[in-house]
């Protein structure tokens, strides 16, 4: 088999389709019998690996763009760009209440920090976010492993390493003094309370939108129309509140706002480490100019090193840019009621106070 054939069966395995002369069901296997054929012993191997290698490059950079979008479009402008390029963002309109501009990016000393923007425009930051995955050779060499899996693993990981970025710059930004006392609510659940962030972050124009973790929205239950009353009459729910956390495990909308719930993962193997705080949501504009930015800068990276026992590690890197424009038009919600794996202490992802 050709590396232009691997090429495209790579290519169709990751979007599951398949080309001429294939059904989506033989894909998988005919690119592992084509793997298998470059890895015939480990000299194969050797001489092969950067074919192999450019394969995955060529289709992390076909794949990657589309999940960033797909994880971060509806919160977030995203931008991707080459390698060397520094793109300027401009400053949007100030709207009809003049929203005071902030902005906040990863600094000189690698933290988020937090500056007033009195220009027009305004670049942004860089950092290097990078993974590693060890591949046995035997097992690549008998097929077990699978490349498609790998494109997998690595797209999950440079969509958590953005949702980390994210959350950083959103915390930072949130332990800001700029932004009003108003703007944040810290405590245990209250309708009332979140609704007051909604109309704050409304009172700017435009509509709402709230970007909270999936513990945060299992809290929020259904929304009582009516409230229960003690010994005498339970509370009167919605039913489209009740169809949804019947048909999709939470609730998707709060009196009129939507509801995205982030995807949440977990960083380490014994599942006590959550990527995404439990206890926080966003609430944002919508139909106005996004606060969070986005920038993936070129491609990613991709090298080997192997070990004493001959399993590869195949170490990807690449480059991206957050930012947080903005501090009076959106607000945040802490839910203390929520515990949180392990610790409770904010500094397991943000070094530093907030609320």
């Amino acid at each position: 088999m050709t590396t232009a054939e691997l090429r495209e069966l790579a290519r169709h395995a990751i979007n599951k389709t398949a080309p001429e002369n294939y059904s989506i069901g033989s894909v998988n296997a005919a690119l592992k019998d084509g793997i298998k054929e470059l890895c015939k012993d480990y000299n194969n191997f050797q001489k092969n690996k950067y074919d192999i290698f450019q394969i995955i490059m060529e289709n992390a950079e076909t794949i990657i763009p589309a999940k960033v979008m797909d994880a971060f479009g509806a919160f977030a402008e995203v931008i991707n760009v080459e390698d060397g390029n520094k793109p300027l963002f401009k400053r949007g309109g100030l709207g009809r209440l003049r929203a005071k501009k902030f902005l906040t990016q990863v600094g000189l000393t690698g933290m988020y920090e937090s500056f007033r923007l009195d220009s027009e425009t305004f670049s942004i930051g860089m950092k290097a976010i990078g993974g590693a995955v060890s591949i046995d050779f035997d097992r690549m060499r008998d097929g077990a492993e699978s490349l498609t899996e790998f494109l997998q693993v690595l797209v999950e990981a440079q969509v958590d390493a953005i949702y980390s970025e994210v959350q950083a710059a959103l915390m930072a930004a949130v332990n800001a003094a700029n932004m009003p006392a108003r703007n944040k609510v810290s405590g245990a659940y209250s309708a009332t309370a979140l609704q007051n962030l909604v109309n704050t972050v409304k009172a700017y124009g435009g509509q709402a939108v709230i970007f909270a973790s999936p513990e945060f929205v299992d809290a929020m239950g259904p929304d009582a129309i009516v409230p229960a009353i003690a010994n005498a009459a339970q509370a009167i729910y919605p039913n489209a509140d009740i169809e949804d956390i019947h048909n999709y495990g939470s609730i998707r909308m709060f009196r009129g706002t939507p509801i995205v719930t982030f995807r949440q993962s977990f960083l380490d193997e014994k599942n006590e480490e959550k990527l995404i705080h439990p206890q926080y949501a966003y609430v944002l504009p919508s139909g106005q100019e996004k606060v969070v930015k986005i920038v993936r800068e070129g491609g990613t990276d991709i090298w080997d090193t192997t070990n004493k026992d001959r399993s590869i590690e195949i170490n990807t890197q690449t480059k991206i840019g957050v930012a947080i424009l903005a501090y009076n038009n959106w607000g945040v919600y802490q839910n203390t009621g929520i515990l949180v794996p392990g610790t409770n202490d904010i500094n397991a992802w943000y070094d530093g106070t907030i609320l």
